[in-house]
C-alpha cells in the first residue's frame, strides 16, 4: 500500500460556519482562486496509509476535550495556502492540541504551528492582500467550539481533497 497525503482539520458549524463558506466563495469568486470549507489545520502534510491515520485520528480525537478557537487578526503571507487568512489564538488549549497531534504524527512535516482559517489561496500581490483587508475589515470576533476532528485526504488540486472520516473530540 502507498502513502497518501492526509491533514486534521477542525471546522465551525452553524452560523460561523456559513459566515466563512460565504466569505470564501465570494473571494474564490472575485478572484479566480479555488473554494474550500473553512477550517483550521491542526496538523497537515501526513504521508501515513489510510488504515493507520485512521486509528492515529481516533486516538487523537479520544485524547482531545472540546475547545475553544477564538478569531483575532487578518493577515497575510506569501505562501500558496496562506495567501490571506484569520489568524486564531494561540491560547494553552490550542497549543496543548497542537502537541499532542506532533506528539501522535511525528512524522508530519515539521512547520512553527500558526493556528488559522485560510479566506483565500493563491498567489497575489501585497497591494490586492491590502485591498482585500480594507474591504472585509481586519479583525474577526468570532469564536466556534472544537468538537469534532476531521480527516481529509489532501493530495492534488484543492477541488481533489476529500473527507475521510470525523472524529468526536471526548465529552
Amino acid at each position: 500500500m502507498s502513502l497518501r497525503k492526509y491533514s486534521l482539520w477542525l471546522m465551525p458549524a452553524g452560523a460561523t460556519a456559513q459566515k466563512f463558506s460565504r466569505l470564501i466563495s465570494q473571494l474564490a469568486q472575485r478572484y479566480s482562486s479555488p473554494t474550500f470549507l473553512p477550517h483550521v489545520t491542526l496538523i497537515g502534510s501526513i504521508e501515513a496509509q489510510e488504515e493507520e491515520i485512521l486509528t492515529k485520528a481516533q486516538e487523537l480525537a479520544s485524547l482531545l476535550h472540546p475547545y475553544p478557537l477564538q478569531l483575532t487578526n487578518v493577515d497575510y503571507t506569501d505562501v500558496y495556502y496562506r495567501a490571506l487568512f484569520v489568524r486564531v489564538e494561540a491560547s494553552a488549549e490550542v497549543l496543548s492540541a497542537y502537541q499532542q497531534a506532533r506528539n501522535l504524527f511525528p512524522s508530519a512535516k515539521k512547520t512553527d504551528y500558526m493556528p488559522h482559517l485560510s479566506l483565500l489561496y493563491g498567489d497575489f500581490s501585497v497591494e490586492t492582500k491590502k485591498e482585500i483587508i480594507q474591504k472585509i475589515g481586519d479583525h474577526f470576533t468570532d469564536t466556534f467550539e472544537a468538537t469534532v476532528l476531521y480527516l481529509y485526504l489532501t493530495e492534488g488540486a484543492v477541488s481533489d481533497w476529500q473527507k475521510i472520516n470525523a472524529f468526536l473530540l471526548r465529552e
